[in-house]
């Protein structure tokens, strides 16, 4: 006698869990192919996860610029209820500071199409912002300095909330800084909190005299990872 049984597929559930790089909606991702997972799971349990998408964009509704849309693309099989191997970024470059988007979806090996995920953020590393609030003996641009090692002091701020690690310093005769260099500091050890303003740095170059000169300053800070933001300006 023959037979045969009749199965009744349903779709994959929306994938959840979703990871870059290994955490969900990081801040600081540091790689320019960042990997996606997620975890495939469907009710017809001994159904796998074959095929994914993923759209990356430039904001949550998917209607900014389209940094990579994967199209349905094979996958080593996904156990129900497991997670996906790696899916590595393979679009348009992304840029330093940004926050992309993301959701994915997959198919079953009955190729039935599952719902978009919920949406998934990343953010690229970026330089610290140019450090603001510059202070000289805790006053902005002070006329009547009597220290001839002032104190200097900023306030931090990073676009991936990074404290600050170093920081460094020029001071100058000319406040396009190509006169007499009075002091650079190179990169120095400082922590500093994101959105804080630093402890002072007390000045340490070419000797000051009480003379009534007038000199420039400007800084920077340096990332967790020793990348230097942009100079104050102002």
């Amino acid at each position: 006698t023959n037979s045969f049984t009749m199965y009744s597929n349903t779709a994959p559930n929306a994938p959840s869990a979703l990871e870059t790089d290994g955490a969900t909606n990081p801040i600081k991702v540091t790689t320019t192919n960042p990997v996606f997972t997620a975890v495939f799971s469907d009710t017809n349990g001994s159904d796998t996860g074959n095929y994914y998408q993923v759209e990356v964009n430039t904001t949550n509704t998917f209607d900014g610029t389209e940094m990579w849309d994967s199209t349905k693309t094979a996958i080593t099989p996904i156990t129900n209820g497991n997670r996906s191997s790696n899916i590595t970024y393979n679009g348009s470059a992304l840029a330093e500071g940004v926050t992309y988007y993301w959701r994915i979806k997959f198919w079953d090996n009955y190729d039935a199409q599952s719902n978009w995920s919920s949406t998934a953020q990343f953010t690229m590393s970026g330089p610290p912002n140019a450090p603001t609030s510059l202070e000289t003996e805790g006053a902005t641009n002070p006329s009547s300095v009597t220290d001839t090692t002032p104190e200097f002091t900023a306030i931090h701020t990073d676009p991936n909330t990074d404290s600050a690690t170093h920081y460094e310093i020029h001071v100058n005769t000319t406040s396009t800084f190509d006169g007499t260099s009075m002091w650079e500091s190179g990169a120095v050890a400082l922590a500093v909190s994101n959105n804080t303003r630093s402890s002072e740095i007390s000045y340490d170059g070419t000797t000051l005299t009480l003379n009534g000169s007038t000199y420039y300053w400007r800084i920077r800070f340096y990332d967790s990872i020793s990348t230097p933001g942009e100079w104050s300006t102002g």
